[in-house]
């Protein structure tokens, strides 16, 4: 993990927020960053306990396709330093005519997912389509000044009581 423009004399708190969990959770504290701005235990008083002095902090997933991991480095010192990342190991994704969609978990059972493009036209209205079952939904989409769109779905079909699912 490289932070870059966050202060090196002070100490961090990695957080990690899986899904799974309504709120993020405390992972390593005395987390320093070295030169090239590396997350490092650096075996010092305050700091975390390497293997070795400056050894970089190993993160270890276990990636389920279109899960996030999110991560924050918070600073011990001051709570409004921070830096946060999102990251997918295992994209769901689709790339056409050098446009990307991504669907990334929101929920453990994939009940709300997020849709995630980018390479629009930007400011342009995007149509995205999605099926379940027998169900058909559709609805546009406002691209920003970047190209890079964000929505959400509930792929889950809707169901009547008494109704067979088939």
């Amino acid at each position: 993990m490289i932070a870059k423009g966050l202060p090196r004399e002070s100490t961090y708190t990695l957080l990690q927020w899986p899904v799974t969990q309504k709120g993020p959770t405390e992972n390593l504290r005395g987390v320093t960053l070295d030169e090239s701005g590396q997350a490092v235990c650096a075996a010092k008083p305050g700091t975390c306990s390497p293997d070795k002095p400056d050894d970089p902090i190993d993160l270890v997933f276990n990636p389920v396709a279109g899960a996030p991991y999110r991560l924050a480095l918070v600073s011990s010192q001051d709570k409004n330093i921070r830096a946060l990342t999102k990251i997918v190991p295992v994209p769901i994704q689709a790339e056409d005519k050098g446009c990307t969609l991504q669907s990334v978990l929101l929920t453990p059972g994939a009940e709300f997912m997020a849709i995630e493009g980018s390479g629009f036209a930007p400011n342009h209205d995007v149509r995205l389509e999605s099926e379940s079952g027998k169900e058909h939904h559709g609805g546009t989409v406002r691209s920003d000044r970047e190209g890079r769109l964000v929505t959400g779905i509930v792929p889950y079909i809707e169901v009547n009581a008494g109704e067979p699912l088939a």
